[in-house]
């Protein structure tokens, strides 16, 4: 197994040893949400590489969102900029 399924795998082993229903850690570069060994595994990954993070919903769920994916939904494309839309568009009509 490698090192990052070693890791989880331990973890999880702590959380059934302490009866906890999951663990939350990060920083392994590898941004997760699973229930593979039994008990729920979250892993925020990282800022500076990966740029995810793990976002609580109201209704509860967790999930892996990443920074550069949310900036480029976020971003006009250079046609939509063309067109007049996107970013500065309902300040020039």
């Amino acid at each position: 197994m490698n090192y990052i399924g070693e890791f989880e795998r331990t973890l999880a082993d702590e959380a059934r040893r302490h009866a906890v229903d999951g663990v939350i850690c990060g920083h392994i570069h590898h941004a997760v949400i699973h229930d593979d060994f039994g008990v729920r595994y979250v892993n925020c990954g990282d800022w500076v590489e990966s740029c995810s993070v793990i976002v609580e919903h109201l209704d509860g769920r967790l999930e892996v969102m990443s920074w550069t994916d949310e900036m480029r939904r976020a971003r006009p494309s250079a046609s939509a900029l063309v067109r007049g839309e996107g970013r500065g568009a309902e300040i020039a009509a």
